[in-house]
């Protein structure tokens, strides 16, 4: 699969929003709003948002963006990456940043109407979830069988169906039964996390900051 953490919205709660990053700077929302805990996603974000790459190491470029993220963490219940679903669900939050499938799988059906889901409008950090084979293994063949049983179209429309997202599979999309809550048009601006090797360490630096202080 592919795709990209997004921002989820209880319409119930919250209404007259802009379907950005910026919901994060709503001081009215302070305390039923959480980020993901997650150093790349949430700093991705705000760089997204400041017109930068998600993979930048300028480091004016991070130092805005973790000023940024500052700001908005005042306005946040917690940076969370685990129980965000069921928090959203349940009512604690009103605004949770994260992946869709989490958040909608924790709810009733009946109560999907009033969840609005979005990829920011700036972009963000995307993923793509991939099959490997581990060097040495010893089922080779059979390992093999399974990767082309999963990239079937019937079997990859019904996963992608299962979790709501849009099926890089082509041939699958003409058979999903249902509507992706997101299009892989509504990543256009979104960029792959790259492997920054040792400029990685500016992120740590600036993640330490905003989690624990500088």
């Amino acid at each position: 699969m592919m795709g990209a953490a997004g921002i989820a919205v209880n319409t119930d709660y919250v209404d007259g929003y802009d379907r950005g990053w910026s919901i994060f700077s709503r001081a009215d929302l302070e305390g039923r709003m959480t980020m993901l805990d997650d150093m790349r996603e949430v700093l991705g974000g705000a760089l997204s948002y400041l017109g930068y790459s998600v993979n930048t190491t300028d480091a004016a470029e991070l130092a805005a963006a973790t000023e940024l993220v500052k700001q908005w963490s005042a306005n946040l219940l917690r940076f969370d990456a685990e129980g965000f679903g069921k928090a959203f669900a349940n009512g604690e939050v009103w605004v949770v940043h994260g992946y869709q499938e989490n958040v909608f799988l924790e709810l009733d059906e009946a109560d999907w109407d009033r969840v609005d889901f979005f990829i920011p409008r700036e972009g963000g950090a995307m993923y793509m979830d991939s099959m490997v084979l581990l060097k040495g293994a010893k089922n080779v063949d059979l390992a093999y069988d399974f990767m082309d049983y999963i990239l079937r179209p019937e079997v990859m429309a019904e996963i992608a169906d299962y979790l709501g997202l849009p099926s890089v599979n082509v041939p699958s999309r003409a058979l999903m039964q249902t509507v992706p809550r997101y299009q892989i048009s509504d990543l256009a601006d979104a960029e792959f996390k790259e492997d920054l090797g040792l400029e990685i360490d500016r992120y740590n630096r600036a993640w330490q900051e905003i989690r624990v202080g500088g």
